[in-house]
């Protein structure tokens, strides 16, 4: 408690009753001991009313917030506390009181009570004297701010900036206070900001207020940047401010622009993505229909064996290969060509043409030039390319329908063997459906129980005793009849068919011959055919033993006939898998020999036992001299090698003769049996072996 409350009182009335504040004094449990008549006018009341008084009883802001103010310096760590809070006079007026609570101590330094210094700030003036007094605190925070901060006034004059605005607009504080806000925006963008303020001065219709916009800033230099403006409004009294919040959107944009470009190109090569290469192109046919001799041809390209490039020189040397062929494609093909990525290598390209000539034309010369070699970060590289094209015609607009009549053509090309260009021909279309037709009920065959195997006799040479036979897929289906192998093992490989149905023959043929061998008529040999396929997978082996497991003595009768270029697609695997065969047993036999790679090179690293000469070879001889001579020399590598030799295809008595006289081990073709059951080959071999079938 003060040692001399007159004294105090006499203090106040002289001293702080002459000063623009409210002042209040309360001793160290809350009681009033003092209160001008500023701060009683406050709380609505008399000082005589508050003096003697708990303010903390009282339910008024002021009250509230002294009792907080009070608490937090209870500790003793403080000496004064901030005060800020908002009042309502009797007659409505709203009001801010800000101010502080200090302790008042002894020389013991003791609290014995509280004195509180406020100002009410309820016109715009004093509000702004308001803000004046706090201003430092208040720049404080503006400048700690990472956007731009202007305030201006209702004329759109800049008040008070921060100095991250300056920072972005490259302007001092002082260079920009009073100016205009529009010194800060390009003369279009400047123009309609001063439309806006005076809408606003004779509307007072704010069209900009509360919606951020992106728009264009200009720099002290005259550089323009994009920018995200934001405005605010706001009121103290009659006067009305506008607080602007700016930010650099450059980065931002730029990054959108990236991205929108990546969406709609390739990153490596930089053509349209697929999405984009058909919004293109179906706009562009549709607004340009088929007319005169001009139009459009699509033409898709594919590198044939591209992970060639890859695994031998490294995928950067691909990645400049597939650049290079970007723009040797767009030198070739006529100007505002459409082109697209598809695959990792496979694209496609819309040019517009005068016709069949002209788009043929293209064609070949585009074939010529991305085949030639290309020099591809330091490597020198050759492309082998497959070409299907389409072209437009009355009738057919979408994009759609030439994109699949130049797949068509595409995927006649690499039947083909690749490498080479085709132009789409309504055949196309039907043998697709064909092909469609057949992998779908294919799926089904085995089933459905529409396989079945026959068997071809393979003659000894010299005796022309049946000593072994080939295994035969047959496929009957019950509306389409018969389908020949020919064309239906391509469907089963393309569609990865081929793999099961290989299982199923292993399984058939196996069974079958378990029967022969009770039966006392089993073959020296049965050939199974095994695609490129499951001979490749790495399991045959394992099946093999699987089903073998409970016949042993079949080993010796088995045979398998894989194709060259299954047995050189991977050498290593080829050699290993037969290699594994060998050893449970199981001959094998190179097939079709002649018609694919024919090196001597891997023909003496596999451990076969047998080539099998290719009809094609066979058809001609002896009348043709070509054909003698090559299978003369077939006949001789493959001894010399420790190998037997196995001729297809004969079909006469002369063919016989001369395959015999060069020495040909086994024979077989029509001339000794047709594909026939297996009761029928069962039969053959019983007659052979009785006393009169000589």
């Amino acid at each position: 408690m003060p040692r001399d409350p007159a004294f105090l009182s006499s203090l106040a009335s002289s001293l702080l009753d002459h000063a623009d504040l409210a002042l209040v004094y309360l001793d160290r449990g809350g009681l009033c001991r003092h209160a001008d008549r500023r701060f009683a006018a406050l709380l609505d009341r008399t000082p005589q009313a508050l003096v003697g008084m708990t303010l903390s009883t009282l339910d008024h802001p002021v009250a509230r917030a002294l009792a907080a103010a009070m608490e937090s310096l209870a500790s003793g760590v403080r000496r004064s506390a901030p005060l800020d809070c908002e009042t309502t006079g009797c007659d409505g007026q709203r009001a801010i009181v800000s101010g502080n609570l200090l302790a008042h101590t002894d020389a013991d330094g003791a609290v014995v009570g509280w004195l509180g210094l406020f100002i009410e700030t309820g016109d715009p003036d004093r509000i702004a004297d308001f803000v004046a007094r706090r201003d430092p605190f208040v720049a404080t925070l503006l400048n700690a701010a990472v956007d731009g901060i202007i305030v201006s006034d209702r004329t759109g004059v800049i008040r008070s900036i921060n100095r991250a605005c300056c920072d972005l607009f490259g302007y001092e504080e002082a260079e920009l206070l009073g100016q205009p806000m529009t010194v800060l925006m390009p003369p279009p963008f400047a123009r309609d900001h001063d439309k806006y303020v005076s809408n606003y001065v004779k509307t007072e219709r704010p069209k900009i207020i509360g919606i951020g916009r992106d728009t264009l800033g200009r720099r002290k230099d005259g550089a323009v940047f994009p920018i995200h403006l934001s405005v605010g409004e706001a009121r103290m009294g009659d006067r009305t401010t506008y607080v602007g919040i700016i930010r650099d959107i450059s980065d931002r944009l730029a990054a959108e622009q990236r991205a929108s470009y990546l969406a709609r190109h390739d990153p490596l090569t930089g053509v349209l993505t697929r999405t984009a290469f058909l919004e293109e192109c179906e706009a562009l046919l549709a607004n340009d229909p088929v007319g005169g001799d001009t139009g459009f041809a699509l033409y898709s390209l594919d590198v044939d064996q591209f992970s060639d490039i890859n695994e031998a020189f490294g995928f950067h040397v691909g990645d400049a290969a597939l650049k290079a062929l970007v723009s040797r494609v767009m030198e070739v093909l006529p100007p505002n060509t459409y082109m697209c990525r598809i695959a990792a290598d496979e694209f496609a390209a819309l040019a517009r043409v005068n016709g069949m000539e002209h788009a043929q034309t293209l064609a070949d010369v585009l074939h010529d030039r991305l085949t030639a070699s290309i020099y591809a970060d330091r490597h020198w590289v050759r492309l082998r390319l497959s070409v299907g094209a389409a072209l437009q015609e009355a009738g057919a607009h979408s994009l759609e329908e030439l994109n699949a009549r130049a797949k068509l053509a595409l995927q006649a090309v690499q039947h083909d063997g690749g490498n080479a260009v085709c132009f789409y021909t309504p055949e196309m279309a039907a043998a697709a459906t064909r092909r469609m037709m057949l992998t779908m009920h294919l799926n089904h065959a085995i089933e459905r129980n529409e396989m079945h195997l026959v068997y071809q006799p393979i003659v000894d040479g010299k005796t022309g005793r049946v000593v072994s036979a080939e295994a035969l897929l047959r496929w009957t289906h019950d509306t389409l009849g018969p389908v020949s192998p020919a064309e239906f093992i391509p469907v089963a490989e393309e569609s990865g068919l081929i793999v099961p149905l290989t299982d199923w023959i292993l399984s058939t043929a196996i069974g079958q011959m378990m029967r022969w061998n009770a039966e006392g008529v089993l073959p020296d040999r049965v050939f199974l055919n095994i695609s490129g396929q499951q001979f490749l997978r790495g399991n045959l082996t394992a099946r093999l033993g699987e089903l073998l497991s409970g016949c042993p003595e079949l080993r010796p009768h088995l045979g398998l006939e894989i194709t060259e270029q299954a047995a050189v697609r991977d050498l290593k695997v080829a050699i290993k898998t037969l290699g594994e065969l060998s050893a449970l047993g199981i001959q094998t036999a190179i097939d079709d020999f002649g018609s694919g790679y024919s090196s001597l090179s891997y023909v003496q690293q596999l451990p076969v036992a047998k080539l099998k000469i290719d009809r094609a070879f066979v058809i001609d001889v002896p009348t043709n001299p070509k054909s003698n001579a090559l299978v003369r020399a077939a006949v001789g590598m493959a001894h010399g090698l420790g190998l037997a030799t196995v001729a297809e295809g004969v079909e006469t008595e002369e063919q016989r003769k001369f395959l015999v006289s060069v020495g040909c081990d086994l024979l077989q073709g029509y001339f000794f049996g047709r594909p026939m059951t297996p009761e029928a080959l069962a039969e053959m071999i019983r007659q052979q072996r009785t006393p009169t079938a000589g």
